[in-house]
């Protein structure tokens, strides 16, 4: 009996060290945080998380939970962030930035360098239209797709280049926000807020599906292609609530046949925001306190009904 003890304490034991396993459940240590943007980097083991209402980016370690500012506030310039992705080979992170409220948002592309934190790059769009560069998604070559939520647009920044490329532009994708791309690279898919998640063939650069009838996948927030389907927050629908959803997808991955509820009606779940995958993991900033902080002037509106940030780990792998 003792024996199996021992071996059971030693699987547990050893269990708990395997690199890169998400814990259930993480709490942000800064109460007004307010995130937004979560992205992952194997090669540290940490997440990076952007922060709207402090103007900055800070890393959790998967492993131990240990909170630690990647860039402090306002740091290069950095402005209210929104979606973050990390490029592993380049080691660079792409952070998205800018003033929502405004008309003059200067929303931005930053990229900085992974390890030294220096600011390599700050682009953003040239022409004098409304701007909100709000999520990206990056195919295998390295290149970067942008929704644009209030001009209705997305922007593609290769590799290398030193400027942003609109690459398509209507109301068909109105209010795009959540961005994926399929594992080929050959479509996007884009949530847009009132149309539904749209698929855009790149090849093209022509809409394939149909706007979204059933409110399967309007009002969506985060959005990751994995395993052949579309996973997703959904908060805008205020019939279904706030939800973590699977949108699922046809063989030739150009429409949502059906949704599979993962998470929804549960407490944790408050104006969830964004995700990033980690081991068969969907890891989700369940309550983001957005609700609570007044955008143009980036003060808490209710300091009193603010809880901690959690982020919960969700299998998508039964």
């Amino acid at each position: 009996m003792t024996r199996i003890l021992i071996l059971s304490l030693l699987t547990v034991i050893f269990a708990d060290c395997k690199p890169g396993l998400p814990k259930q459940e993480y709490l942000l240590d800064e109460l007004d945080l307010v995130p937004e943007g979560i992205a992952y980097d194997s090669r540290q083991n940490k997440l990076f998380l952007t922060s709207i209402a402090k103007s900055k980016i800070i890393t959790v370690d998967i492993k131990t939970g240990l909170q630690e500012d990647f860039i402090t506030t306002g740091q290069h310039g950095f402005m209210p962030g929104v979606g973050i992705l990390i490029d592993e080979k380049r080691e660079v992170v792409h952070a998205l930035a800018g003033y929502f409220p405004l008309n003059d948002s200067m929303s931005s592309l930053y990229t900085l360098d992974l390890n030294t934190k220096k600011l390599l790059s700050k682009l953003h769009p040239l022409d004098s239209a409304d701007h909100f560069l709000n999520d990206l998604v990056m195919d295998k070559k390295g290149n970067l797709y942008i929704t644009d939520s209030k001009a209705s647009a997305i922007y593609k920044m290769e590799v290398g280049a030193d400027k942003l490329e609109r690459i398509y532009g209507s109301q068909e994708i109105q209010y795009p926000n959540g961005i994926a791309i399929s594992e080929d690279d050959s479509k996007l898919y884009i949530a847009s807020f009132t149309k539904g998640v749209r698929i855009l063939d790149l090849a093209s650069r022509e809409l394939v599906n149909e706007a979204d009838a059933n409110n399967w996948s309007q009002g969506i927030d985060g959005l990751e292609f994995y395993r052949g389907h579309l996973y997703a927050v959904q908060n805008g629908v205020r019939l279904h609530g706030d939800n973590f959803r699977k949108l699922i997808l046809n063989e030739t991955q150009d429409s949502i046949t059906a949704v599979e509820q993962i998470l929804s009606k549960d407490p944790r779940l408050d104006l969830p925001l964004t995700f990033c995958i980690v081991d068969d993991k969907a890891l989700l900033i369940a309550n983001s306190n957005l609700q609570y902080l007044d955008q143009s002037t980036l003060r808490i509106t209710e300091p009193d009904s603010l809880k901690p940030t959690k982020l919960i780990a969700l299998n998508l792998v039964d």
